[in-house]
């Protein structure tokens, strides 16, 4: 695992614990009491933990454990050089080994972008240990299908086989430049470089060319069917408080994404709004919603098991 160099200390002061998941290192942060109840806090592509650094104080504050994982391919965790590696499957699968491996019961699920699906295959995996989740711009089912995935630019784009490794691998239109290009407060350059250093070594995006293309539009498409498992469980999940919280502003997972998710969800509760935030709402608007996302904790589950 990198060393984390120091000029990031000062953002993110936390140290990086590590184990292994299916035989790759796997970084994570994990700070508070550890009998509390476990928030595990969950990124998409192309983002790592850092996304979260304004959660961990409020959480830890309120007496809850923060656990912040890197996903395999993701921030200091390792970077195989091999599509295969970055399944649907093969995430859920590395969440339940963190999981299984931190022996974490009664635990929080927080799940934004890629961390949904991953974070509900897990949680479904290992039901007896969840006791709320919370969901920020994601979605957990196969039909429905925004514009943002279904255009030519600049999604399907991505998925041809000569253009997207140009734009994704060689201009590093994600891994360079995702959350500051799309930043709704606006990033200082040591915020987008703590984002995007963690790519600088050659070919270590793979992971942000392949997360785009196992989004699945049509059956049969990589991870069609993990996804469509998921949704037909989702009543599994009805004993389990749910919270929405959402972006309108968002592009890639905009309110209908929401809509849809509180059809399948009736009981939860939201969606609770953030405007002035985009994709990664955690950047934009983080300590409000880390404050709504405590008060959500507190009053359905509480900091202690």
């Amino acid at each position: 695992m990198p060393e984390k160099p120091d000029w990031l200390t000062a953002m993110f002061p936390w140290r990086q614990e590590s184990l292994t998941v299916n035989g790759r290192r796997m970084a994570y942060l994990d700070e508070g009491p550890k009998a509390a109840r476990p928030v595990l806090l969950l990124h998409g592509n192309p983002t790592w933990g850092f996304l979260y650094r304004d959660f961990v104080e409020p959480l830890t504050s309120a007496g809850y454990r923060v656990i912040a994982p890197d996903c395999i391919g993701a921030g200091y965790s390792d970077k195989p050089r091999i599509d295969a590696a970055y399944s649907l499957a093969h995430h859920i699968a590395d969440l339940v080994s963190l999981i299984d491996q931190l022996d974490l019961t009664g635990m929080a699920i927080v799940g934004q972008d890629w961390g949904g699906p991953q974070g509900v295959g897990a949680a479904l995996q290992r039901l007896d240990r969840v006791a709320a989740i919370a969901l920020m711009n994601t979605w957990l089912f196969t039909d429905y299908k925004g514009r943002f995935h279904t255009s030519a630019r600049p999604w399907t784009t991505w998925h041809a086989p000569v253009i997207g490794p140009y734009f994704l691998k060689r201009l590093k239109v994600l891994s360079a430049g995702g959350p500051s290009v799309t930043s709704r407060r606006g990033m200082s350059q040591a915020e987008a470089r703590a984002y995007h250093h963690v790519y600088d070594e050659r070919e270590s995006e793979t992971v942000t060319l392949t997360w785009p293309r196992s989004i699945p539009l049509r059956e049969g498409d990589r991870g069609w069917a993990d996804m469509a498992w998921i949704q037909r469980q989702l009543p599994r999940l009805s004993d389990i408080p749910i919270q929405l919280i959402w972006a309108p502003e968002d592009q890639v997972f905009p309110i209908e994404y929401a809509n849809r998710l509180k059809e399948l969800l009736p009981h939860a509760e939201g969606p609770k709004i953030y405007d002035k935030a985009a994709h990664f709402l955690q950047d934009d608007r983080g300590p409000e919603i880390a404050s709504d996302l405590a008060a959500f904790l507190n009053r359905t589950v509480g900091p202690q098991q």
